[in-house]
């Protein structure tokens, strides 16, 4: 999401240098604000962000195992940017920003949810976690959105998901690709078309969503435009073959995809139940993944970090840490084994055994 530039009047009495160091240090206060209430979820290469004061979610990926060093591969600045859009009968409403939606935090640690509920509709956001097929860990999630008409009578409802991507603005042609094409002006992709997933790339790592994947709801269409052109209006915008992502004069080069799914009849008390699949890139998309708690390793690595911080072995007691640590060890011991037998093993398991030695390492250290 691009901003316009906020400039001053020239003045030589100081006043607006004041005025402009008060509205930083306010500016920097609210983007403080904006990451409290934030519940964190972490498996594998993933952190899954849920943001209970606004109702919107941030992913990240680990880009550096050893380091634990996390990248967005969305737009996380603002993650109001992205979001969902129910449409009731002849109206809209941005879910997080609706004021006959309210929300709250839902679902367990591994299937985390957002519910909003309105006095016609409830909506259920739950996210799981998968693994593609090239990946040794947890490396994406699986997002249910679920919608139950709680009115006296039918209605027809839709819905759409805006997605404020990032990773292909940065000069790093092109925007986006597919699994058979790739465009770096507007598309639109409908039920007739032999795509299955989409991916953007920032010349280090990827993020894909899917198209058409077996298992998984398609879509009535998928936008991809300009983020501003799809922000500003309540529902679709008309697609132009060939139309850039810029939107003059604040929007440049500004792309985001956007998922429709059209409006069908809910009776009182039915429900839709639709899914997405986002996740970090892999070669081969997601022609194949595995949803739930992810592979032995994925277990391995998140159990290294449930246990007790690392500190001075003097200031806890050895109990509390070393029972759990020796299972870890021995459980990490048997997959070594399994690689050795296999004579085959990733540079990603061998830095995700590092990462895993290296924490019980920290909470052993005199």
């Amino acid at each position: 999401m691009k901003h316009p530039k906020i400039t001053f009047p020239a003045r030589n009495d100081g006043t607006w240098t004041r005025l402009q160091v008060k509205l930083i240090s306010i500016l920097f206060c609210f983007m403080a604000l904006s990451r409290l209430g934030a519940a964190e979820y972490a498996e594998g290469r993933i952190k899954l962000v849920l943001h209970e004061n606004t109702g919107r979610f941030s992913l990240y990926y680990m880009t550096d195992i050893v380091k634990e060093q996390y990248e967005p591969l969305f737009v996380d600045r603002d993650p109001r940017t992205s979001f969902i859009t129910i449409m009731a009968g002849d109206r809209t409403y941005r879910l997080g920003e609706a004021s006959v939606f309210k929300f709250r935090l839902g679902g367990s640690s591994s299937r985390p949810a957002f519910i909003f509920e309105s006095p016609f509709l409830s909506v259920t956001q739950e996210f799981s976690f998968i693994r593609t097929v090239d990946s040794s860990l947890t490396n994406g999630v699986r997002m249910y959105l679920t919608v139950e008409n709680k009115g006296e009578q039918q209605n027809m409802v839709g819905l759409r998901f805006l997605l404020d991507t990032s990773l292909g603005e940065g000069g790093h042609a092109p925007h986006f690709m597919t699994n058979t094409r790739s465009f770096t002006s507007e598309a639109a992709i409908d039920g007739g078309s032999s795509d299955r997933w989409w991916i953007t790339r920032n010349g280090k790592f990827g993020f894909m969503g899917n198209i058409f994947v077996g298992g998984i709801t398609n879509p009535d269409l998928i936008h991809f435009a300009n983020w501003k052109r799809l922000n500003d209006i309540p529902w679709k915008t008309p697609y132009v073959s060939g139309r850039n992502f810029n939107f003059l004069p604040y929007s440049i080069n500004d792309s985001a995809v956007c998922y429709y799914f059209d409006p069908v009849p809910l009776g009182r008390g039915e429900r839709r139940t639709l899914s997405l699949l986002l996740a970090a890139e892999d070669p081969n998309g997601f022609a194949q993944y595995n949803t739930g708690s992810g592979s032995e390793l994925t277990r391995i690595l998140r159990r290294s970090g449930e246990t007790v911080p690392a500190g001075p072995a003097s200031a806890m007691n050895p109990a509390d840490y070393t029972r759990e640590d020796l299972i870890i060890l021995k459980d990490l011991t048997a997959r070594i084994d399994e690689y050795l037998a296999a004579g085959a093993v990733s540079d990603e398991e061998l830095m995700t055994i590092e990462l895993v030695l290296s924490r019980i390492k920290g909470r052993h250290r005199p």
